[in-house]
């Protein structure tokens, strides 16, 4: 079963490294809904840098950080079958 996951990055483009990722848990069955997804969070993980404790408006102009996404594919073994036992009889006194 092909499952996508999304992959966010904090990337440098002076030093074009990406030293910081992360997997925010979102799962997708499909690469379109991955991608639009990706989008939104990497538009509010960018805007949401300014108001961390970690990072401030000086670094972010100084490192020129960008928030990069990737929405990669994985591979997921088929659940298995359920055994549902029949009923048991009733019995009668």
């Amino acid at each position: 079963m092909t499952k996508f996951v999304l992959v966010i990055y904090l990337c440098s483009t002076i030093t074009q490294m990406c030293p910081q990722s992360s997997i925010p848990g979102y799962q997708f069955d499909n690469y379109s809904d991955c991608v639009a997804t990706g989008y939104r969070v990497a538009h509010n993980t960018f805007r949401g840098l300014e108001k961390t404790e970690e990072l401030d408006k000086e670094q972010v102009e100084r490192e020129k950080l960008v928030v990069k996404f990737e929405c990669r594919e994985i591979n997921l073994p088929k659940p298995p079958k359920l055994i549902v036992p029949k009923p048991k009889p009733k019995v009668v006194t």
